[in-house]
């Protein structure tokens, strides 16, 4: 029975993607998301749409908000996976939140004078949380194979 324990216990260390149930990992994540809530609450002046909006300074400032939380979430879905959600589905699962909130977060505005919602800005949302998430898969994919490397000598 003991060796089941060791064996359990070294795979965790080893183990990058390991569930440790800690709520602490998702204050950052939650934090942040009250940030953009509370931003996006200010009263901002009537601003006229430019024509072609879709390519505006605002998209970037969209893209690296929600990149932001795309690392934020990914981080948190990899230190402290809900058990609803398998371990092969964190990255997805993360993407999906992020989106969702961008979603919801333009809904919100339509709602604060001087602001309203658009489907550019939800695209720079969805864009940014997806790369903000691909770029946690990738650090953590090339963890693991430095450390399988290492494993290998």
């Amino acid at each position: 029975m003991e060796g089941g324990s060791t064996e359990t216990s070294v795979k965790s260390q080893t183990n990058p993607i390991e569930p440790q149930g800690k709520l602490r990992n998702w204050v950052p994540s939650l934090l942040y998301m009250a940030l953009i809530f509370a931003v996006s609450s200010m009263k901002q002046e009537q601003l006229p749409l430019p024509k072609f909006e879709w390519l505006t300074i605002d998209k970037l400032y969209h893209f690296i908000e929600y990149a932001i939380l795309g690392i934020l979430l990914a981080w948190a879905f990899v230190k402290a996976r809900p058990s609803i959600v398998p371990s092969k589905h964190i990255w997805l699962a993360a993407a999906v939140l992020s989106i969702l909130y961008g979603a919801s977060d333009e809904w919100h505005q339509s709602f604060v004078p001087g602001r309203f919602a658009t489907l550019a800005d939800w695209v720079a949302d969805a864009l940014g949380s997806i790369a903000g998430v691909l770029a946690v898969y990738l650090y953590y994919k090339k963890q693991a194979a430095v450390s399988s490397r290492h494993s290998e000598e």
